[in-house]
């Protein structure tokens, strides 16, 4: 029988792709869901906006709990996607999961605790910039595609927040995720641990 919740739905899709789901009492579950609002609504995923989900889970009793919601963004705003960081074009990360994070500091002019991105993962180059991924090459490498906060940007305005890294919108709401991702007990076992995160197109779920 099919899940009615978004949760539900957001594992039954995770299965399907075959992608890990920690259930271990206290692990976290990290999860970014392009589209979607951070209420759990599809929207229609507006260029250069604060418009995609990111959420932390973890398993009570067998049941999945979101622990965490937040506005973020999983794609460049206007100003790196026409003035990329990159000569092949600003990076697009590609729906996936992907263990590749360590607890780390992000940022020169504002440094902050954030996830440092420390293993390959997959990315579209926007060449021709359209701010789509259709028709873009794919590289794949270590490209600094961290966890951070977007510095308190207005929603509608990415501005300078993101070159193609998960940037959440706010510095409040990003110490909360981080707050929350530190708790898991893998990370208090080894604080070298690498975080999983998994990317997802929102139309999907």
């Amino acid at each position: 029988m099919k899940s009615t919740t978004f949760i539900g739905k957001l594992i039954e899709y995770m299965e399907r792709q075959n992608y890990r789901i920690f259930r271990r009492p206290h692990e976290k579950n990290i999860v970014y869901i392009e589209g979607v609002d951070s209420d759990l609504n599809l929207n229609p995923d507006r260029a250069n906006e604060f418009n995609d989900a990111r959420i932390v889970f973890e398993f009570v009793d067998r049941d999945p709990v979101i622990l965490g919601r937040w506005d973020a963004t999983t794609e460049p705003g206007y100003h790196y996607t026409d003035n990329p960081m990159n000569p092949k074009g600003a990076a697009r990360i590609a729906f996936n999961q992907y263990t590749a994070w360590q607890v780390g500091i992000h940022g020169y002019s504002e440094p902050h605790e954030s996830l440092i991105q420390v293993e390959p993962v997959g990315v579209w180059r926007d060449w021709n910039r359209d701010m789509i991924r259709t028709g873009d090459k794919f590289d794949e490498g270590l490209f600094g595609i961290n966890q951070h906060w977007g510095y308190d940007h207005p929603r509608n305005d990415i501005h300078t927040a993101s070159a193609g890294c998960l940037v959440g919108q706010t510095r409040e709401g990003h110490r909360n995720f981080m707050r929350l991702v530190k708790l898991d007990p893998r990370y208090q076992a080894d604080k070298n641990f690498v975080f999983t995160t998994t990317v997802i197109d929102g139309s999907k779920i």
